[in-house]
């Protein structure tokens, strides 16, 4: 009886060990063991082998489109590409490793970020507002300080520091459906910062919305001008801002063809009045690329792009008969990239809600977002859809008849 009991005992143990062994394999997420950045000084390297995702944190100022890394893998791990553990990458675009194990072949994202760097403000332009309620450290809120032109200026700016993936970035809505940003704000988990988006139509959206990665609104812009005395239709580029794959934002002119969002380094020069030119292509405008970033919203006219002033507004048909009314003073929201790793939300009021503020032109807006170093913009829907909420409250007094206008979309700071 003894020796069958040791024998069960046995069995039972190994039967166990081999379970345990199974497991420990079936369950073995281990991909890279450790990795070195070779040709440029790194400041944190986290590797998450479950997400399959590498994080590398980096001082600003350096170039990064060629960063030596080289990569220890786990044991039964080969490299598929690139082939060799050491390799160079371009971070500055999305940048994946796929790596081999047991067969199965995965891929790996590497996610680069950087240092926060504080966004020092002229304490005579913009004051530092501490009325809202409490805010995490990432965010802040300044209201503008001066006149511009002789008009008064009721402008705030919400400053989110998005560069150690603290703040997030989110556009809000679907391509229909109609909601005040209080409405936004209390259905979505009260974000600490809403503003107005896009422009639409009857409830619903008339251009761009990408929401963690997917597309749930394309751009396909078309419209009617007159063109030798009849009604004929042009296909503007129109200015976009998004969240790249790495954490950084961009602006970009942009159209959707063949089901492929593509970002062109210039709009489509079309022009009320004119001949209208193509459809917008792989082809054209020249210079075409694929762009797939995780949240997007399109608006327009682009303001600001790799730091210099854009604001094209006759080529992206922002003309009079759109009703934007570029050089006219009006209520204005617009969405900014700061290279210090910074997203800024812009509203100011206009149409005299506060006796003589009639509003500003989006030149006097792109200077002011120009001034503190801004390097992306776009400006967004204005006139009474423009409100900006700051913990649930009003920065501004929005300038529709109802108070604060039901919109398709909007963006938002977590």
């Amino acid at each position: 009886m003894k020796r069958i009991l040791f024998s069960i005992t046995i069995l039972s143990w190994m039967l166990f060990s081999c379970s345990d062994k199974s497991k420990e394999n079936e369950f073995d997420f281990r991909y890279v063991t450790n990795l070195e950045v070779l040709s440029h000084k790194v400041l944190d390297v986290k590797i998450d082998n479950f997400k399959k995702t590498v994080y590398l944190l980096f001082e600003r100022g350096q170039d990064f489109s060629k960063v030596e890394i080289k990569l220890t893998l786990a044991n039964n791990v080969e490299m598929v590409k690139p082939q060799t553990t050491t390799a160079t990458y371009n971070l500055t675009d999305k940048t994946e490793i796929q790596l081999k194990k047991s067969n199965e072949i995965v891929t790996f994202n590497v996610i680069v970020r950087y240092k926060s760097t504080p966004l020092v403000l002229s304490s005579s332009d913009w004051e530092k507002k501490d009325n809202f309620g409490n805010l995490p450290e990432y965010i802040s809120v300044y209201k503008y300080n001066k006149d511009i032109s002789g008009k008064l200026v009721q402008a705030y700016i919400a400053v989110a520091d998005v560069s150690e993936g603290n703040a997030k970035f989110k556009i809000l809505g679907e391509k229909q459906g109609s909601h005040t940003p209080k409405q936004f704000y209390d259905a979505n988990s009260s974000p600490k910062v809403v503003m107005n988006g896009g422009y639409f139509w009857s409830g619903t959206s008339l251009g761009l919305m990408i929401k963690n990665g997917v597309t749930i609104s394309k751009i396909e812009t078309v419209t009617t001008r007159k063109y030798n005395g009849a009604d004929a239709y042009y296909y503007p580029t129109t200015g976009a801002f998004g969240m790249e794959s790495n954490g950084t934002f961009s602006a970009q002119w942009v159209y959707h063809s063949n089901n492929t969002l593509y970002a062109y380094p210039a709009p489509a020069p079309n022009k009320s009045g004119e001949k209208p030119l193509p459809i917008p292509s792989a082809d054209f405008p020249e210079g075409a690329v694929g762009w797939q970033p995780k949240e997007a919203i399109s608006a327009g006219p682009l303001l600001i792009k790799k730091g210099e002033y854009k604001n094209l507004w006759e080529n992206e048909l922002f003309d009079e008969a759109s009703g934007v009314g570029p050089t006219y003073n009006n209520p204005r929201s617009a969405i900014a990239y700061h290279p210090n790793g910074h997203v800024i939300f812009f509203v100011c009021e206009g149409r005299n809600k506060t006796p003589n503020t009639p509003g500003l032109t989006l030149k006097n807006v792109a200077d002011l977002l120009l001034e503190i170093g801004c390097s992306e913009a776009i400006n967004l829907d204005g006139g009474g859809s423009s409100c900006m909420l700051i913990n649930g409250k009003e920065t501004i007094i929005p300038s529709d008849k109802n108070g604060q206008r039901a919109v398709t979309n909007a963006v938002a700071i977590y």
